[in-house]
């Protein structure tokens, strides 16, 4: 009976003994503070009504001895709309958690925000708060913007109608049926979920303007890296489908990027019409960002660049280019050319009627940026290849063809010095002239002042010093190393 006794004291002190020296790895020291790994937890644009992706922080203890965190709860009781996870303990209030000295815990956070009924994004803002067992009191910034955004999903257009100014996200699909017209108003932005497109099989008017273009993206708002947002990525929606029915199309002041594909006119009527371009953006896609089969098409002060696939594909037809800049600087993956000319469909003839490039300019990273790949189609279909180049600057192998015109001819395999940014580290480009693209510069000719009298930007273009591509050069100061 004694031992038993003796066996049954000698494991309570043990506890006691344990207990104590877990104690003892703690501190209650007012000097001892958390480390965090970042002040703030940002979250981009966000929807209203729809969930945030959900952001990490990392909590550190860098001191000697462990800290107890007596209590960790939202500034706002959990009305905000954020939401946390901390060391595996949801709620709007947590106690009793505990990091051991050179250690650390997770925490965990989203939003959910209700429509605010504004035009413009709302500042959300709420504070996580950790209050230590020594009293000590620090916190993190939780910090979103809320955006009312009206849901498209699976939607068909089947009588004329007009998407005004807004913010819309598209789900599925956005189908324009036949004998139907939808009209983008000035300032409509829409974000494509993953996969969704649109398709148009009646017409297409997107008419934005300088101030406020149409914009056609993805839907996340969010960041790949901290220095990449998923709006850089190409691939984040499917496209623009212009059906073999559509026709008329009209894209004035557009931004499309960032797509599987970018616009892609299916067959159709040659002798109507099909799609007129101007003053718009189509870049970074992982497809083709414009293919053009079999269309009368133009296309006019527009910047068209970055496709795994050709930033240009021109299928037959009869198409017209002026002043555009078409550059491809891709490196996601390997890729294909800035231009590409074909007069041929799996080997069914499709006559190249007309291909007219003027004032443009045509680059990119490789030594030859434009291929053709065009055959006589044999005598039974005359009148099959037929382009021109006229007054451009043009990344190819110099020839005596009579069709380049009063063309500079860029021998380097780096474009990028025509341009003001080519950041591949970033993925940021700026397709404006730089200050060394003297080949550029003057190059183009007056021959359209009266109907493009600006360019993309809106800046004046004056007789005798025109130049090639969307935008006039305007010299920019070097800043000081």
């Amino acid at each position: 009976m004694k031992s038993i006794n003796r066996i049954l004291l000698y494991f309570i002190m043990s506890v006691i003994l344990v207990a104590c020296s877990e104690d003892a790895d703690f501190s209650a020291s007012p000097s001892y503070r958390l480390e965090f790994s970042r002040d703030t937890i940002a979250f981009d644009t966000v929807f209203t009504d729809v969930g945030s992706p959900t952001y990490g922080l990392v909590v550190r203890n860098r001191n000697k001895e462990g800290v107890r965190i007596s209590n960790a709860r939202l500034a706002s009781g959990g009305h905000s709309g954020f939401s946390v996870l901390v060391d595996g303990q949801y709620g709007a209030s947590m106690n009793n958690l505990e990091v051991r000295a050179k250690d650390s815990i997770f925490v965990y956070a989203s939003v959910e925000l209700e429509r605010n009924g504004a035009d413009v994004p709302l500042v959300v803002e709420d504070s996580l708060l950790f209050t230590l067992e020594s009293g000590v009191q620090q916190h993190v910034t939780l910090l979103a913007y809320g955006r009312d955004v009206t849901f498209l999903r699976g939607e068909i257009v089947s009588a004329d109608r007009e998407i005004p100014s807004g913010h819309y996200v598209v789900y599925d699909s956005l189908v324009v049926a036949p004998g139907a017209t939808l009209t983008l108003g000035e300032g409509a932005t829409l974000y494509f979920h993953d996969k969704a497109f649109m398709k148009v099989e009646g017409t297409l008017l997107a008419s934005g303007s300088q101030a406020k273009p149409v914009v056609m993206r993805g839907d996340r708002t969010d960041n790949m890296f901290s220095y990449l947002p998923y709006d850089r990525v190409p691939g984040q929606w499917g496209g623009v489908m212009i059906s073999s029915t559509s026709n008329g199309n009209r894209l004035s002041h557009c931004d499309i990027h960032s797509a599987k594909y970018g616009v892609r006119v299916e067959q159709g009527d040659t002798a109507l019409q099909r799609i007129t371009i101007e003053s718009s953006k189509l870049y970074n896609f992982e497809g083709n960002a414009l293919e053009l089969n079999m269309a009368h098409a133009t296309v006019e002060n527009s910047l068209i660049a970055n496709a795994q696939g050709n930033c240009v594909k021109v299928v037959g037809g009869d198409v017209s280019f002026v002043h555009c800049t078409i550059a491809n600087f891709y490196v996601w993956k390997q890729r294909d050319v800035a231009l590409a000319l074909h007069n041929s469909i799996d080997g069914v003839p499709a006559p190249l009627r007309g291909a007219l490039f003027a004032n443009c300019v045509i680059s990119g990273s490789k030594e030859d940026e434009i291929m053709g790949y065009l055959t006589t189609l044999g005598d039974s279909v005359p009148d099959c290849i037929n382009y021109r180049f006229e007054n451009s600057l043009i990344n190819t192998v110099p020839t005596e063809d009579s069709c380049f015109v009063n063309v500079s001819y860029d021998n380097t395999p780096y474009g990028k010095d025509h341009f003001r940014l080519i950041d591949h580290d970033n993925f940021k480009y700026d397709f404006h002239l730089g200050n060394d693209s003297t080949m550029a510069t003057g190059r183009a000719s007056d021959l359209y002042l009266e109907t493009l009298p600006y360019d993309l930007d809106g800046v004046l273009r004056t007789a005798g010093a025109v130049d090639a591509g969307c935008y006039q050069f305007v010299e920019i100061e070097k800043e000081e190393e």
